[in-house]
């Protein structure tokens, strides 16, 4: 059996459910892989010996200008499904409704370079945002009490808040800018596991790709199916419509799942170069080599 450790890009939630479900089924043993899959909340990547990491491809190609040496080899999501969630009471509309506003941040700079653009574009000042730097586990405690507004995944955090009976406002980032429907959540490889694991790399995203479009097919029944790995306390209604949010953009329009459009991760690469966040674009950001063709 071929050891592999993956990585996830906060604690297990509906956009892991391929994952999961794989682990459940039994497929990743089939195909002769032995699978460890943990995560937490955290606002940065670092492999750590791990041969996956998940995240956006803006971390990604933030570890890249620092040295770790890593490949994005999946996206989960064919369509960027993040943006700002508040609560209605904030009166956050837009991006230019940010000044004056509590914003949660992570640390890297390339947070800052990416709404900060997503607000002047919608004619607002981003010095004005009060920002607060933090990784936000509980959503529902956070918005009105810590912070007005929070970048989130639309299929996870907007579900919590209307399972708690929060009214919300939120606008998703692509809608406003093209260059914000880039790759996340995606996944990348250590370099050395693309160079010394390459065929259990392509046994991976073969069972992932089986997985995931299980559950496009079927969102009810899979996301039940693993619910005893999902957050404890979550209903399955939740579940369910969290679920059913993603199914339709889990798979591409050939019904593959994973594969990286060049034009999507492009965008926001080349506008990381512009605004200083990285020196160069690099050969090894991204690749669909290790899928079937």
């Amino acid at each position: 059996m071929e050891k592999l450790t993956v990585v996830l890009d906060w604690f297990p939630n509906t956009n892991h459910t391929g994952y999961l479900l794989a682990e459940k089924r039994g497929w990743f043993r089939d195909a002769g892989l032995e699978v460890d899959i943990y995560g937490d909340v955290h606002g940065a990547m670092h492999l750590h010996g791990a041969d996956f990491i998940c995240g956006p491809e803006i971390s990604m190609l933030d570890c890249l200008e620092q040295g770790e040496e890593m490949t994005c080899v999946a996206v989960m999501t064919q369509k960027c499904d993040s943006g700002i969630v508040s609560l209605k009471e904030a009166g956050i509309t837009r991006p230019r409704e940010l000044e004056g506003k509590r914003l949660t941040h992570w640390s890297p700079e390339w947070f800052h370079k990416a709404i900060g653009r997503v607000v002047e574009v919608d004619g607002g000042d981003y010095s004005k945002v009060k920002l607060l730097n933090m990784d936000v586990g509980d959503i529902v405690s956070t918005l009105g009490e810590v912070a007005d507004a929070t970048w989130v995944y639309e299929n996870w955090e907007n579900q919590v808040l209307l399972e708690a009976g929060r009214e919300i406002n939120y606008f998703n980032l692509g809608d406003i800018d093209p260059i914000f429907d880039f790759c996340a959540p995606a996944m990348a490889a250590a370099k050395e596991t693309l160079e010394t694991k390459a065929d259990a790399v392509r046994k991976f995203l073969a069972v992932l790709d089986r997985a995931y479009r299980e559950a496009a097919a079927h969102p009810e029944e899979t996301v039940l199916e693993v619910r005893d790995r999902m957050p404890k306390g979550c209903s399955d209604a939740l579940l369910i419509r969290s679920q059913k949010h993603l199914a339709p953009i889990l798979l591409d329009e050939k019904g593959r799942w994973g594969r990286i459009r060049p034009e999507r991760w492009d965008r926001m690469a080349d506008y990381m170069v512009r605004c200083g966040v990285i020196s160069r674009r690099r050969p090894n950001e991204y690749t669909n080599d290790f899928f079937e063709a």
